[in-house]
């Protein structure tokens, strides 16, 4: 078990976070009045730290249903505000070859920091880390909350030459339906884990958003500061790479905080429990007002990506495809000494229970 805990700091006292009371992920669907030979079959999103900024991620999972191998795909990605108006678009190409009925969901990259070309950073600079998109027009502009990417294929060029494309895509200050979010299934049968996060009726904390963040950091580079090829070598810039799983909460008691703990309940395909994890946030944490938070806390978890596929490592056994990983309330310490614990935890090997 880790502990850690990210929060505000004024006065030697905690400060909560004044953001959203509850931030969501936007809803990425296919575009259901431009259809061609591309069928989009699922998706992920996550945050992008690199070298202390931070851009939206969404990363497409599609089979091709023409009659050949495709050797180029591109999508055009419509950014959609709550009202449903367009408010940019972004191009996406995944690189390498498609065959004919087989998921495509991993691809070679062009970006050292992203290395699945299947995934395309949507934008965004700043230091604040949520599942919500944002897109600004420029740094002037008001920030604007994305609340869906609407997805239209625009060309696709297969084996023989021959091509299909399309200019009949979205374009900005177009007004579009807004997708229905998906509902909430245990399993989940291809791609990266989903996060998520789920309350506990009765807790004291409010869970208030779950986000995956791969950290990319880029050090060293440059001219040799000396000569042969030791100097070349010490030149070279060195990168490292690592995925945290993320969470924020609130404290809406009245009584101040001690201790949050939170389950990461690591679930498989099917959905059942393979492995908990615990994250601990140490306060004191004060009540927090409505639409503030008390704090961020992220946790690696055993394991190792195999394409868009992660493979959790338990305790025990062999690595076991992870589906969903779920954030939950488990235990709260209070500063006058009264705790509450969650009546029915999750249990490996069994699935999730609700909450």
């Amino acid at each position: 078990m880790r502990s850690v805990a990210f929060v505000l700091v004024s006065g030697g006292a905690l400060a909560s976070t004044v953001l959203p009371a509850l931030a969501l992920p936007p809803i990425v669907a296919a575009d259901p009045t431009r259809t061609s030979a591309i069928e989009i079959t699922d998706s992920t999103t996550y945050l992008l730290q690199q070298n202390n900024t931070y851009s939206d991620m969404v990363c497409l999972g599609f089979v091709n249903h023409g009659t050949q191998l495709a050797t180029k795909v591109g999508f055009s990605v419509a950014l959609l505000d709550a009202t449903g108006s367009v408010v940019s678009v972004d191009v996406m190409y995944p690189t390498g070859k498609f065959p004919v009925g087989v998921r495509s969901a991993f691809s070679g990259s062009r970006d050292q920091a992203v290395p699945n070309g299947n995934c395309h950073a949507i934008g965004r600079s700043g230091t604040t880390r949520r599942s919500q998109f944002t897109y600004q027009a420029n740094r002037n502009a008001p920030v604007t909350d994305v609340v869906a990417l609407v997805v239209s294929t625009r060309e696709i060029v297969y084996q023989d030459g021959t091509a299909w494309r399309s200019d009949q895509v979205p374009q900005t200050g177009d007004h579009l339906a807004l997708p229905a979010a998906p509902p909430f299934v245990a399993a989940v049968p291809a791609g990266p884990p989903i996060v998520s996060f789920a309350q506990v009726s009765g807790a004291p904390i409010e869970m208030t958003d779950a986000f995956a963040t791969e950290i990319f950091t880029q050090t060293g580079g440059g001219a040799p500061t000396f000569g042969g090829l030791l100097g070349v070598i010490a030149a070279m810039p060195v990168t490292t790479r690592g995925r945290t799983y993320c969470t924020s909460f609130a404290n809406r008691d009245a009584r101040e905080v001690k201790l949050a703990r939170v389950n990461l309940a690591v679930l498989d395909r099917s959905g059942k429990v393979i492995g908990i994890d615990t994250l601990d946030s140490k306060g004191p944490f004060a009540q927090a007002a409505a639409g503030q938070e008390s704090g961020v806390a992220c946790e690696g978890l055993r394991g190792k990506g195999d394409g868009d596929t992660f493979m959790y490592q338990p305790k025990d056994g062999d690595p076991v495809a992870a589906g969903r990983v779920v954030i939950e309330p488990a235990y709260v310490e209070f500063t006058d000494g009264t705790t509450w614990a969650a009546p029915n935890p999750p249990a490996i090997g069994a699935p999730l229970p609700a909450s």
